[in-house]
């Protein structure tokens, strides 16, 4: 049985964030290193820096649901999912998004959930290039619902999971049916 280094480098980083109460920013390689027991050659291996690792803490325990073009993808369960996560783990999230720096948190969510729903909705229209509208009005929802996210993040989450994955899920779906007219997959994405 192989181990996993990266699930026991980035629960090392969790508990001195949300356990021990040491402050993402302090939170250095070395002390990581101690805390999971993993050598810094692995560390180094795995992941490019403490910011690469943050990232992943996002991907692997956040929204690992959002990955590929699903077939069947029932966008708001997952959004809220997703959200029930990043409430879960809100000591470290609010402290990870205020980050800045190279690889920033922040620039990863808006970069990957730009790309995430660009290939979705292409695999949606099908084999032709989408058009520049609906390219466009997937850029825009994907960029405002990370800003919608992002401050219900910083502002310690202050409405229910469910009710923000509906706000979000509805605010996306405006004008989806009219857009996907002609697609290989008609119809609102974001219908629930």
């Amino acid at each position: 049985m192989a181990i996993d280094v990266e699930s026991i480098v980035i629960d090392a980083l969790l508990k001195l964030v949300e356990d021990d109460g040491v402050p993402l920013e302090r939170v250095t390689v070395k002390r990581l290193l101690e805390t999971s027991g993993v050598s810094r050659q692995t560390f180094y291996n795995h992941f490019l820096d403490k910011n690469d690792l943050i990232c992943q803490v996002y991907e692997k325990r956040m929204v690992a649901a959002f990955t590929g073009t699903p077939n069947g993808f029932a966008y708001r369960d997952e959004l809220e999912d997703a959200l029930r996560r990043m409430r879960a783990h809100g000591t470290f999230m609010r402290q990870a998004v205020r980050m800045d720096g190279q690889n920033n948190l922040t620039e990863h969510v808006t970069e990957r959930t730009q790309a995430f729903d660009l290939a979705w909705h292409q695999s949606l229209w099908g084999d032709e290039p989408m058009p520049e509208e609906l390219r466009l009005a997937t850029v825009y929802h994907a960029l405002a619902s990370v800003q919608m996210a992002l401050s219900w993040i910083l502002s310690g989450f202050p409405a229910p999971e469910e009710e923000l994955a509906t706000l979000i899920t509805r605010m996306r779906g405006i004008g989806m049916e009219r857009l996907f007219e002609g697609a290989q997959t008609p119809g609102n994405p974001y219908a629930f």
